[in-house]
């Protein structure tokens, strides 16, 4: 019965003797078609671990299945006999090549009968292995990716996908292929990464993701600055050159140069004499991997060379003094700005101390030092006496000069009973200048000596400290107002003092009414009025005084302008 349903043949049976026949009889046969068997789908290949599902079918209706299955090896596993009209079995593939497995389907129909077996066999891949070289990746910034994809089957494909550890990363994409050829790029500071996630597939069979990190430095630029130990220069002198690499690694080479010239090598510092309008450099080439801008040159330094400098001092202070004299201050040092050194010499102050110093002849040194560090120095000599006997009453001789002061004992206090005249004259109508020559004023007169006067920074040597020596005599000062005061307090104040001071008085301090000298323009109050000076300033542009006059018996106190001249006292130490 090659039908699908169930088919009849009916035998007529006529029983007969040679002498008659029968009645005919009809034996009908019921002939049950075989089963067949048919599979959906046709084929079928499934990846290692995933299931096969045979759905089984018959053209004759009702018939069931049943099955035997084998495997082509060892390797594979999951299967099982079994019956029912579909086969659904996790079928494993632990080997690196294609397994199969065949199942023998066989149908049986409704009313017992058995087709034919049939085979249908299950392709089985086996697990997709990725093989990823090299197994790790670190790139300079700007490098290209080279990874190699690889798997143990025939005919595996990748795709990937990518993501970056920071925003800074760049040049990374998502793709397919057998390799990874991507130039990373890491702007930051620091490293930085990119993670492929890779999935391989052979024939529809897919594996595990593989995450495969790649860490990417940075390219820090490379950079040199190079410091002289001293610029200016002078002449004759090493100079040694320091480099301060940046980003030059462990070990760096340096190449020093001179006016483009090599001249020393692998060593950070350099030491030569130069010569005015060199011009240095090094060229720095870092032993660092990942870097930029690799060699470096560093800044130019021109080296400013010069000789030592003309060094003078002049006569500005008194080169003969006593041992006794208060400190005055050496001037007269050119150029300006070196320093004063010697035996009794403050050298942070520039005061000369005749008491520190001694008796005797001592050397007293003005150096100077130029911004090219030239030094030279000039030598004057000060001699250091003792001081001559002395009393009050006495006269003295002003040992800078020779000249003579009388003097008086007036309370507590030693005077000179005649005005200071020490100095050389210039005309009254020229400032008086801060020029190393004492200057004075002298007015022609019947007066023997004639009277000297003088504008109060000249009498001061330009200093504006009380009770200074400025141009009296050593061991004597110009009195302050509290020298003034004490004086004034022997007849009671001021308001009385004029009368006996006067050179009509009787005090023995003998004030001469030799009149003043207005800002180098007019003599003034002559035979009338004196002034004398106070070392006590008042303010930046005056200074106090004190004047007497003819007619008044008291003695005024007065601000004056600097620039006038007055009359001058000195005092006893």
């Amino acid at each position: 019965n090659s039908d699908t349903i169930d088919q009849t043949v009916t035998y007529t049976i006529t029983p007969a003797n040679p002498f008659c026949t029968g009645i005919p009889y009809d034996y009908p046969v019921v002939v049950h078609p075989l089963p067949d068997v048919w599979f959906d789908p046709p084929v079928l290949v499934v990846c290692s671990g995933q299931a096969a599902i045979i759905n089984l079918y018959s053209h004759v209706a009702g018939a069931t299945f049943s099955w035997t299955a084998v495997g082509s090896s060892g390797n594979v596993t999951g299967f099982s006999d079994g019956s029912g009209s579909v086969i659904n079995q996790v079928l494993q593939n632990t080997g690196n090549t294609t397994e199969y497995v065949t199942y023998q389907v066989t149908p049986t129909g409704s009313e017992g009968c058995i087709g034919n077996p049939i085979e249908y066999i299950v392709t089985v891949l086996p697990v997709v292995e990725a093989t990823i070289t090299p197994p790790a990746t670190v790139l300079c910034s700007g490098d290209t990716t080279d990874i190699l994809l690889q798997c143990n089957l025939t005919g595996c494909t990748f795709s990937w996908s990518a993501v970056a550890s920071s925003p800074l990363v760049s040049g990374y994409s998502p793709g397919t292929g057998d390799s990874i050829q991507q130039a990373l790029f890491n702007s930051d500071t620091i490293d930085q990464s990119v993670t492929y996630s890779i999935v391989p597939s052979v024939s529809g069979c897919g594996a595990d993701t593989t995450d495969y990190s790649v860490l990417i430095h940075p390219r820090p630029p490379v950079s040199v600055t190079i410091t002289a130990s001293i610029n200016p220069v002078c002449g004759g002198i090493p100079v040694t050159f320091t480099a301060i690499p940046v980003n030059g690694g462990v070990n760096p080479s340096y190449q020093w140069q001179v006016n483009g010239i090599n001249v020393g090598i692998n060593d950070p510092m350099f030491t030569y004499t130069p010569i005015n309008g060199d011009n240095v450099t090094c060229v720095l080439t870092s032993s660092e991997s990942c870097i930029s801008g690799n060699p470096a040159i560093s800044n130019l330094i021109t080296m400013l060379v010069a000789e030592q400098p003309a060094v003078s001092l002049a006569v500005c202070f008194d080169t003969i003094t006593t041992l006794n004299a208060k400190p005055y201050k050496l001037k007269g040092g050119i150029p300006l700005g070196g320093n004063y050194t010697g035996p009794g010499v403050d050298q942070f102050t520039g005061y000369f101390f005749p008491a520190l110093a001694g008796v005797g002849s001592k050397a007293i040194k003005y150096t100077y030092t130029n911004v090219y560090q030239c030094t030279n120095y000039f030598i004057r000599t000060i001699t250091v006496i003792n001081p001559a006997p002395f009393t009050c009453g006495d006269d003295i001789l002003d040992i800078r000069d020779s000249t003579t002061y009388p003097t008086v004992q007036i309370g507590t206090q030693c005077w000179m009973a005649a005005n200071l005249n020490y100095g050389t004259e210039i005309p009254h109508t020229s400032s008086q200048r801060d020029n190393c020559i004492p200057e004075k004023y002298v007015r022609p007169t019947s007066y023997v000596p004639p009277p000297s006067f003088y504008q109060w920074d000249e009498l001061m040597k330009y200093e504006d400290t009380e009770q200074i020596q400025g141009l009296c005599p050593p061991a004597w000062h110009v009195p302050s107002e509290v020298d003034w005061n004490i004086l004034f307090t022997n007849w009671t104040n001021n308001a009385f003092a004029g009368a006996p001071l006067k050179y009509s008085g009787y005090s023995g301090f003998n004030a001469l009414l030799s009149g003043v000298e207005h800002f180098n323009r007019s003599w003034n109050f002559i035979d009338f009025a004196v002034m004398f000076w106070s070392s006590t300033s008042h303010g930046p542009w005056k200074a106090w005084a004190h004047g007497m006059n003819e007619q008044n018996y008291s003695v005024s106190y007065y601000p004056s302008y600097r620039a006038n001249a007055f009359s001058v006292r000195c005092i006893r130490d």
